[in-house]
């Protein structure tokens, strides 16, 4: 059994990616400083209903053991700014007690054992730059986003997914799909949905 601190989000935190976090409340700052005094990681899980302040929410059971990475303050009283990388992804087998803050027995989830096609990675690089020159026409500005992904197909596959514009929903199922061939799909998938909305709205100037 291994039991760790648990920060559900409104979003996916993929593996091999950063992301920040802002940390206020009082049972975060709590599970903060007890991380960053031990091995600095935490498990994070998408919030399937409720709200991620004041608890009482329900949570979806695949979620990202993440590193901290760095902790800066904020203007505002017990603000701290988080940079986290995400690790590797976790299935949460129970839930404890939520005082002082969210714990769950967890166990690491492995890579489904998957042949990635040849080619498949630069179908999906190609659909990302076209989903994102779309979003420049359409007045994004998308200049500092990088679209490098890895020779890995695994760390490529979650690369990908955190480029994927999607919602919450969508991103929890790239998350929890076995494993990198198969999220690779879905992520071209997605990435095609995308590209014929964005397409349709600069046609139609909506």
């Amino acid at each position: 059994m291994t039991v760790m601190p648990m920060f559900p989000l409104g979003m996916v935190v993929f593996p091999f990616t950063a992301v920040p976090l802002r940390v206020f409340e009082p049972r975060y700052q709590h599970l903060l400083d007890d991380v960053l005094a031990g091995d600095r990681t935490f498990g994070t899980v998408l919030i399937e209903r409720g709200s991620e302040v004041g608890g009482g929410d329900e949570r979806f059971d695949i979620g990202t053991i993440v590193a901290v990475s760095g902790v800066s303050r904020l203007a505002e009283a017990d603000h701290r700014l988080v940079f986290v990388a995400g690790m590797q992804r976790v299935a949460v087998r129970s839930w404890m007690d939520d005082d002082p803050y969210p714990r769950a027995d967890v166990d690491l989830l492995a890579e489904a054992s998957e042949d990635v096609p040849a080619g498949l990675l630069d179908e999906v690089s190609v659909a990302v730059r076209r989903v994102l020159a779309l979003a420049s026409e359409l007045g994004s500005d998308t200049s500092a986003i990088g679209v490098e992904l890895s020779d890995d197909p695994v760390v490529a596959s979650y690369q990908a997914s955190a480029l994927t514009p999607v919602t919450p929903l969508d991103a929890h199922r790239l998350l929890k799909t076995a494993g990198p061939a198969s999220r690779l799909k879905l992520c071209r998938q997605m990435l095609a949905a995308t590209s014929e909305l964005l397409t349709h709205r600069l046609e139609t100037g909506g």
